[in-house]
């Protein structure tokens, strides 16, 4: 039992060291795909089919990300002289509206081109590595990192593999084993409740927390509105319409904002570990 936890610990030790090595190894592939995207710039031998279809994702992603930044600064310019030469309030209403649209937009498309632009260039990266004389085109310094960098990760890699050869290639016991099925299978249903139940409805959760909240701060009572002005007691005194407004317009709003929170972090979230994962893999 206690050599059986001495791999355990070993096997631990050794799968951080693995993910460490292996950001390693792919922060220097993606670097050898930036160089060789530049030395390929330079007069030199054509690379290979698969290096040559690399590097053409590469350059496809970088002119389209681009094209969308020189129509992101041409657009408000374009809304400026149209707004100037119409004459008409609600035509300016509508330019107004069409620019933000169309900024919004081509915001959201190369913001899209510039973050799959390290994965291509990843790509890239691993046909250099692959192919010798494309290998050979990056400067000493980067290409000995590179090569430094996957022989250190396929060594870790084989010193566990020989760690947990004698066990099944499963550093734990079986005992163990089956406590940890278990609690993954109870965290993985835990987290299911909490996302269907809890997360997904945030929004209206925080809807009906402001509409709770309105009803608690503000009312349409005129007694209870004159002791408020006199005492400072009870709730703000609105008039119908302002109160009707804003049971309906709050917890609209904060209910979009919170979803909007909401689907900002959960896609950082997946840009920075799931593209981690990817990337590592």
């Amino acid at each position: 039992m206690l050599r059986r936890l001495q791999v355990l610990q070993a096997s631990a030790a050794l799968d951080l060291r693995l993910r460490r090595l292996r950001k390693e190894e792919s922060a220097a592939l993606a670097q050898a795909g930036r160089l060789f995207r530049t030395a390929c710039a330079e007069p030199g031998p054509a690379p290979s089919g698969p290096v040559a279809a690399a590097l053409a994702g590469v350059g496809e992603l970088e002119e389209r990300a681009r094209v969308l930044t020189e129509r992101l600064a041409s657009s408000l310019e374009a809304d400026r002289r149209d707004f100037r030469a119409t004459g008409s309030a609600l035509g300016r209403g509508l330019i107004v509206v069409r620019g933000i649209l169309d900024r919004m937009v081509l915001r959201d498309e190369a913001g899209c081109a510039r973050r799959a632009l390290p994965a291509r260039q990843l790509e890239l990266g691993r046909r250099v590595a692959a192919d010798g004389e494309a290998l050979a085109r990056l400067p000493a310094a980067d290409r000995e990192r590179l090569l430094e960098a996957r022989a250190a990760r396929a060594q870790a890699e084989q010193q566990r593999a020989a760690l947990l050869a004698p066990h099944g290639n499963d550093p734990l016991p079986p005992a163990l084993r089956t406590l940890w099925g278990e609690l993954r299978a109870f965290g993985t249903l835990l987290q299911d409740e909490l996302t269907r139940k809890v997360y997904l409805r945030l929004p209206a959760l925080t809807a009906m927390a402001a509409a709770w909240w309105l009803t608690q701060r503000y009312t349409t009572a005129r007694v209870e509105s004159n002791l408020h002005r006199i005492t400072g007691e009870g709730r703000t005194g609105l008039s119908a319409g302002a109160y009707d407004l804003l049971v309906f317009a709050l917890p609209l709003v904060v209910a979009a904002l919170v979803a909007h929170l909401l689907a900002t972090v959960t896609r950082r979230i997946r840009r920075r570990y799931a593209g981690e994962t990817l990337a590592a893999g």
